[in-house]
């Protein structure tokens, strides 16, 4: 925890405490509020046994991770969201009591050796005869917007494309763009989840959660067979990192770029 953190004893009451200084605590719960307004993300600690809150924009958190750490040593740096909307993509709401998505689906290419360009222009080019697309291509310099969120978008299967945002990953071959990628990706998840006032929760088997692999929907939720970004992840951070990636690991580095926002 940071110094000069604000500790409060209840969320309902905010009734500030004191705390040491730089203390290392357990985080077990967050809670996305309403205060003042305007909402914030508090952090439900652990401190010799007691319960207490603090914003998270207040805390740090200890990054397991290589590659994760590697980022949060950086300082959790991010590209900002260019937007390149492209009316040729059909635009039908979500399936949502709310008309809001409700997490993200993550997506790469599969393809070696393209660029977000390259992917863009073929997606748009045989998108009338495959319908297929996503709202975003991440790379480890662009975050790239090419159809509007506030529809849905057709590349996970109809079981999960009336209900997610979805973003597309070329590969990246270098560890600092491999990292760079990830943070951006994670920083993506985290603005949409933001955005529509989402927490940041893994999928599960039940269909619950708002972060999803595409190989969590075909495992999960079906209507799609394909296995990516597990692969990708996986391959990379071994060779580039000699470590591994998973979900887990992408979950914990959103929730860390969540806390800053």
């Amino acid at each position: 925890m940071n110094s000069g953190a604000k500790v409060y004893n209840s969320l309902s009451a905010i009734q500030r405490v004191s705390l040491p200084e730089q203390v290392t605590v357990k985080v077990n719960r967050y809670y996305l509020t309403s205060a003042n307004k305007n909402k914030e993300t508090f952090a439900r600690i652990n401190y010799n046994g007691k319960n207490y809150f603090v914003r998270t924009t207040d805390i740090e958190l200890k990054m397991d991770n290589t590659i994760n750490n590697y980022l949060n040593q950086s300082g959790l740096p991010h590209a900002k969201i260019t937007k390149q909307i492209s009316s040729i993509f059909e635009q039908r709401g979500y399936s949502t009591s709310s008309g809001n998505p409700r997490g993200v689906v993550i997506h790469d290419t599969g393809n070696e050796n393209t660029t977000i360009n390259s992917e863009v222009s073929y997606m748009k080019q045989n998108y009338s005869s495959t319908q297929v697309f996503v709202h975003t291509f991440i790379d480890n310099q662009q975050i790239l917007n090419i159809a509007d969120t506030k529809y849905m978008a057709e590349g996970a299967g109809p079981n999960a494309n009336p209900y997610f945002v979805q973003f597309e990953m070329p590969h990246e071959y270098t560890a600092a763009s491999f990292a760079n990628e990830v943070g951006n990706a994670a920083y993506y998840t985290a603005y949409i989840l933001k955005q529509n006032n989402l927490p940041v929760t893994k999928g599960t088997k039940d269909g619950g959660g708002t972060v999803w692999t595409h190989a969590m929907v075909s495992s999960y939720l079906g209507g799609t067979d394909h296995q990516d970004p597990v692969s990708y992840w996986s391959t990379s951070a071994r060779k580039l990192f000699d470590t591994s990636y998973t979900i887990n690991d992408f979950v914990e580095l959103v929730q860390a770029y969540y806390n800053e926002m």
